[in-house]
């Protein structure tokens, strides 16, 4: 009888150890077929990095030039809302930047931005009161960079701001800092926009290349996209190349190719790049402002490539939990530059939502110039409008599907008053600048934007008393947890005890 159950239980052993076998060819297979992790070997930007959209001229509905970003940082890397007034600068002054000191200019222009205050002298994106917009994406670059003598990216985004009155000026100015100073730590793609045009400027160390769109669609993720086909460029932009070996002659230059580290095209902006591409290529012909502020917000919805929102460990979204703030610069051909509008958001654009700022606005209000280092959850800020939105965003991201909605749709709302609000100011604004009363102009301005910040910042707030239950509960920081991995680990213990049992049975089965 006991050699009848040893029986048993050996062949109940025995059909967990294939079973066991099965399993972990079925594992090794998933494994092999799932598509890569966000950051893996060869992809030197990871999981951070902007992500950039373009629709210009015929591409818009109403013809005007559409420029959207958002600056993907550290998570907690506050946001401030930073203005600078027009200056003028006595000859021979010189301009301390993130690193060095360059010389100054006669007169800057005045310009308001996203900027890491407590980080950077300069902004990573932003508009002036010429109605240049610009926004910044790191790429990986092979040539040398200057490290700490050279020129920080978000410095040059900020003197594009402070130094052109077009998008074409700015591009000269962007190429005229490299050619002299090059990048410090990381190549760099600046998106340079006016009312009439667009124009991209893709650098590596000491050496760049731009190109010009009036009208069409594209995307910057985090890698170059210029191919051989420039517009402007560094003199010796293929010379160099062919030197370096990265070509073997003109005839083959491609400057992404080139120019870009090992591993180019790499996956983390090869998805944004496509993703991005499609989205907008569908409505090519009528995109309006809208529709490239719900792509800023897309986390790959309706794809297979689609996870839990800012928890996605296969695919880098273009919405992250790492998008600190956003821009939507909307330039019209048939306005003044003072009239042209950055609308503004403050952490991710899914749950947030994007207000209209002038450019020579006479001041912000304290909440966007507020929050401090260290950059952690437990430094939160309720007089903080940044860390307000961030909180926001934390609490949302506990049940993502569930509060979303709800959420979505009061920002919803409130956009739709300041667009209505928005639309009837322009009608005054114009009057008066036909009239030539500029002043009342700025101060109807100054005025709309600060009431409509205030009354975001104020909803900001409400919503988070809603979130919390009513208490003052400080939210538990949404972590990268692994999930993927975890998942990984607890399969491979399950594994482990099967191949175990298995081992065990077919002792018994020799022993009996």
């Amino acid at each position: 009888m006991a050699n009848y159950y040893k029986l048993q239980v050996s062949y109940i052993l025995g059909a967990m150890f294939r079973a066991g076998k099965a399993f972990v060819v079925f594992l090794v297979a998933s494994l092999l077929l799932q598509p890569s992790h966000v950051t893996f070997e060869g992809d030197p930007i990871g999981d951070g990095g902007c992500t950039t959209l373009v629709a210009a001229g015929n591409a818009t509905r109403d013809g005007s030039v559409i420029l959207a970003k958002n600056r993907d940082l550290s998570e907690y890397e506050i946001q401030w809302l930073y203005r600078a007034p027009r200056e003028e600068h006595q000859e021979g002054s010189k301009v301390g930047l993130q690193y060095i000191e360059i010389p100054q200019v006669p007169v800057t222009w005045a310009w308001v931005g996203s900027k890491s205050h407590t980080k950077k002298w300069g902004v990573g994106m932003g508009i002036n009161e010429w109605g240049v917009s610009v926004g910044d994406n790191d790429a990986p670059t092979r040539e040398s960079l200057e490290v700490e003598s050279g020129l920080h990216d978000n410095d040059i985004c900020r003197l594009i701001l402070e130094r052109s009155r077009t998008a074409e000026e700015g591009m000269w100015v962007a190429g005229a800092l490299i050619d002299e100073y090059g990048h410090s730590f990381i190549g760099e793609i600046y998106c340079i926009a006016d009312q009439e045009e667009v124009w991209i400027v893709e650098c590596a160390g000491h050496h760049w290349a731009a190109v010009k769109i009036v009208d069409g669609v594209t995307v910057r993720a985090n890698q170059f996209q210029i191919t051989d086909r420039w517009d402007a460029g560094s003199d010796d932009l293929v010379e160099y190349a062919v030197e370096k070996g990265w070509c073997s002659s003109a005839a083959t230059f491609n400057f992404a190719e080139c120019y870009s580290k090992q591993g180019y095209p790499y996956q983390s902006s090869q998805t944004r790049y496509e993703r991005g591409m499609g989205i907008l290529g569908e409505k090519a012909g009528d995109l309006t402002r809208e529709d490239l502020i719900d792509a800023l917000s897309d986390h790959y919805e309706g794809t297979h490539m689609h996870r839990t929102a800012h928890d996605n460990d296969f695919y880098r979204t273009i919405c992250s939990k790492r998008t600190v703030s956003a821009m939507v610069a909307h330039l019209k051909p048939d306005q003044p530059s003072e009239m042209q509008a950055m609308w503004y958001c403050m952490s991710s654009p899914c749950i947030s939502v994007f207000t209209p700022v002038y450019a020579n606005v006479s001041e912000v209000p304290d909440p966007y110039l507020t929050g401090e280092a260290p950059e952690d959850i437990s430094n939160y800020d309720e007089d903080s409008a940044w860390w307000v939105f961030k909180k926001i965003q934390l609490l949302v991201d506990e049940d993502y599907d569930d509060l979303h909605p709800t959420v979505r749709a009061a920002w919803d709302d409130l956009y739709g008053q300041g667009v209505e609000e928005l639309e009837e100011l322009e009608v005054e604004l114009l009057g008066l600048f036909a009239e030539g009363d500029r002043e009342e102009a700025g101060r109807m301005m100054d005025s709309f934007v600060t009431e409509r910040l205030k009354e975001a910042y104020d909803r900001a707030l409400n919503m988070v008393q809603e979130l919390s239950g009513g208490e003052e509960e400080e939210p538990a920081a949404v972590q990268d947890d692994g999930g993927y991995d975890k998942i990984l680990t607890m399969v491979g213990v399950v594994a482990i005890s099967i191949i175990i049992l298995g081992g065990l049975a077919l002792y018994i089965r020799r022993t009996t």
